[in-house]
């Protein structure tokens, strides 16, 4: 995978340098534990710029996995 995409409260994210199904399981894990926990996320183009996205029940959210042109 070259990045993920997250679709969350309408706007778009990214996470670079993991696995898609780890990330996947974490989200997963935070709402089922119905305990709110934070997944770091990158906003916008370019340049990394840290934001924080709260996982709780009943959130929308979409993971993309995007693969990597050769």
């Amino acid at each position: 995978m070259k990045r993920i995409n997250i679709l969350y409260g309408g706007k778009q994210y990214s996470v670079s340098g993991r696995d898609v199904d780890e990330v996947k399981e974490e989200i997963r894990s935070a709402v089922e534990k119905a305990v709110p926990a934070w997944l770091e996320v990158n906003v916008g183009e370019g340049r990394y710029k840290r934001a924080d996205i709260l996982l709780t029940p009943g959130i929308d959210i979409a993971v993309i996995g995007i693969d990597a042109v050769d």
